[in-house]
């Protein structure tokens, strides 16, 4: 397994920050909106609507996920969106500007030591940063820690397909085209080949379901996304 490097990482999606919504949308054929809106509905039908609620959202990069769950909560509720890299934050505090948020902070943190007391949270969410954290179950404990009792902890990400042939090819894209898009659209393949072992090195949902059920989460479901590519994890505090 990759060991991962927070330096390299941080440096790497400083690099990236300026291309990232772009590639986001060139990697994943623009298929990435879909598997948040299908995350997002199954968020809402979990969560009281009439309650109001303070929000987490880790590894939030350039805060697309982040100003979902700030319009899902509305102008009664808070979302916080962390991340450690300066730059890809720096785009999130221009979309903010741009779409005049009130309910949204953005800070700079790192997601295995979170800055904030016990039971602070109803929801915490983590959208492709996972995979790029140094170690998997600590940033899950953490989620735990700052989520109130009966609190969700959502987690969206890459995952790895198990049907035959599907999973060839998926692996093929991952270890070939999506650098080579990285070259072309971005100038940065060297990191998107960085990224791409990171995916391929992550998890399988079921893997990831035992380590929310690890770190303490309760009734943890999985939801897959094309055809195993990518999954959403939920799980519940007591």
């Amino acid at each position: 397994m990759t060991k991962v490097n927070e330096e390299r990482v941080h440096e790497i999606f400083n690099t990236i920050s300026g291309d990232y919504d772009k590639m986001n949308a060139i990697i994943s054929f623009k298929q990435h909106d879909v598997w948040r809106a299908k995350t997002m509905k199954k968020i809402a039908s979990e969560l009281p609507t009439d309650k109001t609620l303070n929000v987490l959202d880790l590894c939030c990069g350039t805060g697309d996920w982040t100003f979902d769950l700030a319009d899902f909560v509305g102008k009664n509720g808070n979302v916080t969106g962390l991340d450690f890299s300066e730059k890809m934050l720096a785009i999130a505090e221009e979309k903010k500007r741009k779409s005049d948020l009130k309910n949204v902070t953005l800070l700079q943190g790192n997601a295995m030591a979170l800055p904030f007391p016990d039971k602070s949270f109803d929801l915490v969410t983590i959208g492709y940063g996972l995979r790029n954290t140094p170690d998997y179950l600590t940033v899950l404990q953490e989620m735990q820690r700052v989520l109130k009792a009966g609190g969700l902890a959502v987690c969206l990400e890459t995952s790895q397909p198990s049907f035959p042939v599907y999973k060839q090819l998926f692996g093929f894209y991952f270890h070939t085209i999506m650098p080579l898009f990285g070259r072309i659209f971005a100038k940065s393949y060297a990191e998107y080949r960085w990224l791409q072992k990171s995916a391929r090195e992550f998890p399988d949902a079921k893997k990831l379901k035992q380590l929310f059920e690890q770190a303490g989460f309760v009734n943890v479901e999985v939801q897959k996304h094309s055809g195993g590519a990518v999954a959403s994890h939920y799980g519940y505090k007591n």
